[in-house]
């Protein structure tokens, strides 16, 4: 069997290549005229320490993940943004953000933005207790609404209020905003108006019911 003819030059630079993050393919692209191939960078280069990007950037996260407090949503995927170069309003590759989540360290723990390390509990506590308020509060809203316009529809009035109060709406609360007005002002030029004082009386809300339920 032919001995290889893998130089010590060779062979330096294909370790030095995958080092510094390069793949197999690329290594084999670049040194192929000098007998490496991708067989060899199997064998021999599986076990090298590669300081790539991910690798720079776990150094980095996972000290944090392991202080007390962990680290923060919004840290964490900043920070991994940062060293890929993605900019800060595009989302980030979902193979990276599993990526980086399988390598944190036992104990690493990435909190919710929304809480307060040092209270927890009475952060997520005052949220729900909000959260309950606002949906009393829309409830009530909701059904005041209806009875004033029982021939709107009472799945697309909760609908609306809630994009317009969360800016949901798939091109935004302005466009959202504009579209309403739009459609307000040929409705009215094409039907009569009724004045709040001619308000029909409430009636059963069926549709909403079978909608939710």
């Amino acid at each position: 069997m032919a001995r290889s003819k893998i130089t010590s030059e060779s062979r330096t630079k294909a370790i030095q290549m995958r080092t510094e993050g390069h793949t197999y393919a690329e290594i084999v692209l670049a040194l192929s005229d000098d007998g490496i191939t991708l067989n060899w960078c199997k064998k021999n280069l599986s076990s090298i320490a590669v300081y790539d990007t991910h690798y720079f950037l776990m150094e980095e996260l996972t000290p944090l993940t392991l202080r007390p407090e962990g680290i923060s949503r919004l840290e964490f995927r900043t920070k991994i943004k940062t060293a890929y170069g993605i900019p800060l309003g595009d989302m980030i590759p979902e193979a990276i953000e599993k990526k980086t989540k399988r390598a944190l360290p036992e104990g690493g723990f990435v909190r919710p933005d929304w809480m307060e390390p040092e209270a927890a509990r009475s952060s997520q506590t005052a949220i729900v207790e909000a959260a309950s308020l606002l949906r009393d509060r829309l409830d009530e809203l909701h059904g005041e609404i209806c009875a004033l316009h029982p021939n709107a529809s009472s799945w697309h009035v909760r609908d609306a209020i809630l994009s317009m109060v969360t800016g949901s709406h798939p091109a935004g609360p302005i466009v959202q905003g504009q579209q309403m007005l739009d459609a307000v002002k040929k409705m009215e030029e094409r039907v009569p108006q009724r004045s709040q004082a001619e308000a029909p009386a409430p009636k059963a809300d069926h549709e909403y019911d079978s909608l939710c339920f």
